[in-house]
């Protein structure tokens, strides 16, 4: 039935308001980032340093050397846009205010085929504006979460439409192994995408025999084998280094059940006071509901289920949670909830409801006012420190080893990397920078060699 209906033609209204009112849904919502007191923020300024003094030929390879933040296609973005933008943060954020547009267009197109206009435009527009999800879409260090949902819907899509499309069948799935590749070498998430498309082939596509459906996976668990075990070969010469830090492996039942716990926890706006065992289990029981809704229907069990395949590594790291990671699974949880099964008026109502609910539930508590001011105000604190620095110093280049004193560590824009903000301006990557915190009645400058910049008052001064 579900094929039938995917080949079945759709009204131009059908077609197309979906898409459009996804794609107004999530630029509206997140115009915000434009603001102009949105700026670069913690490890962005590492990323930029190293657009600035790294050669080209260290972020253009296809084998990993590193376990994490081995992520070439993403730097490669990181860099040609600076060499395009260099620091003007006002382009960067209307980059990634689009790549997320983007992001959500493409959703509507993968699950044009499994969803009614209503529901589909339900899905996406929750997908568009589910804002403790968003995390990556204002973040510039975040763009491996951002680009490799753009990279995972496409593979997907790719793979769908090489399945049920009539013409140029080859062609869209070698489309679909590149962009698993890029997938891939943008954020080690996607090494399960493998699993995402045998699972899309079996519960939704079922089209063609078994071998021609082995033979249209063959490349793409070729490619994951291959990663993979580069990757199982990486992790048994540096699994010394990662134990014990944040991105030590937690290899357990229960640190994955406290993973989905916490996990869904954030993105339902359990913030509940108490124990760390109340906070997980609240989240564990929106997982178990998510997990019923889903059970519903094929398209809610494909959809849940990629999205626990791709959550599968970051629920590992026991130590390094953060609602960034939730950006990518998003998509698909959206798709399960608004998939529910049976289609009648009275189960459309209330998952509409349930949608409304989930949208304006961070605007009455104040999350959402009151996250976005934090970013906005710590933005513009780091942008005013940056730009004062830079009217002071148009003249020549401070003598080194800088020290700056300031009120916020890192939330100004100097502590990450130790001055990479500073090195990128002067485009010196030989100059020395002390970052200190303000002490009451201390003297920073007093113990100083070089130069030497104070905050007074959220502006920067010079000293010496």
């Amino acid at each position: 039935m579900l094929v039938a209906e995917a080949r079945s033609p759709l009204s131009w209204r059908a077609k197309w308001l979906p898409l459009v009112v996804a794609v107004i849904a999530a630029l509206w919502f997140n115009r915000w980032i434009l603001d102009s007191a949105h700026f670069f923020f913690a490890d962005d300024w590492g990323w930029l340093e190293r657009a600035q003094f790294g050669p080209w030929r260290s972020s253009i390879h296809l084998l990993p050397t590193a376990i994490y933040n081995d992520r070439p296609a993403g730097e490669l973005l990181i860099r040609g846009l600076y060499e395009v933008f260099w620091l003007r943060h006002g382009a960067w954020n209307q980059v990634w205010w689009c790549l997320h547009a983007i992001n959500v267009a493409l959703l509507v197109v993968l699950a044009r085929p499994w969803l009614d206009p209503y529901r589909l435009t339900l899905a996406a527009v929750l997908s568009a504006c589910w804002f403790s999800t968003l995390t990556a879409v204002h973040w510039v260090g975040a763009v491996f979460d951002l680009l490799g949902a753009t990279l995972v819907l496409g593979t997907l899509l790719s793979y769908q439409q090489a399945v049920l499309g009539s013409t140029r069948k080859w062609w869209w799935l070698g489309l679909s192994v590149m962009l698993h590749l890029a997938a891939i070498r943008t954020k080690e998430f996607a090494l399960g995408m493998v699993v995402v498309l045998a699972l899309w082939d079996v519960l939704l596509l079922r089209h063609d025999d078994w071998r021609k459906r082995c033979l249209r996976l063959a490349p793409h668990a070729l490619l994951a084998l291959v990663l993979l075990v580069c990757y199982a070969q990486l992790y048994r010469q540096q699994a010394g280094k990662l134990e014990g830090s944040s991105y030590g492996l937690s290899l357990s039942a229960q640190g994955v059940l406290e993973g989905i716990g916490w996990y869904f926890a954030q993105a339902f706006y359990a913030f509940t006071p108490g124990s760390n065992e109340t906070h997980v289990g609240i989240g564990l029981l929106f997982a178990a509901a998510v997990l019923m809704i889903a059970l519903c229907s094929r398209v809610g069990i494909a959809a849940l289920a990629s999205a626990a395949i791709l959550m599968a590594a970051v629920l590992l790291l026991g130590k390094q949670r953060h609602p960034l990671y939730l950006y990518v699974p998003h998509f698909f949880i959206a798709l399960a909830l608004c998939a529910l099964f049976p289609r009648r008026r009275i189960v459309g109502m209330a998952l509409t409801f349930a949608v409304a609910l989930l949208l304006y539930w961070p605007v009455h508590t104040g999350f959402l006012r009151d996250a976005r001011n934090f970013v906005l105000i710590k933005g513009s604190y780091s942008k005013t420190l940056y730009y004062d620095y830079a009217r002071l110093v148009q003249h020549g280049t401070p003598a080194s080893p800088v020290t700056i004193a300031v009120s916020e560590a890192y939330f100004d824009p100097f502590s990450w990397g130790s001055g990479d903000a500073l090195r990128i301006l002067h485009a010196d990557n030989t100059i020395k920078v002390q970052v200190t915190v303000l002490q009451q009645g201390g003297d920073p400058c007093a113990a100083a060699k070089g130069s030497c910049f104070v905050e007074q008052q959220g502006h920067l001064v010079r000293q010496r």
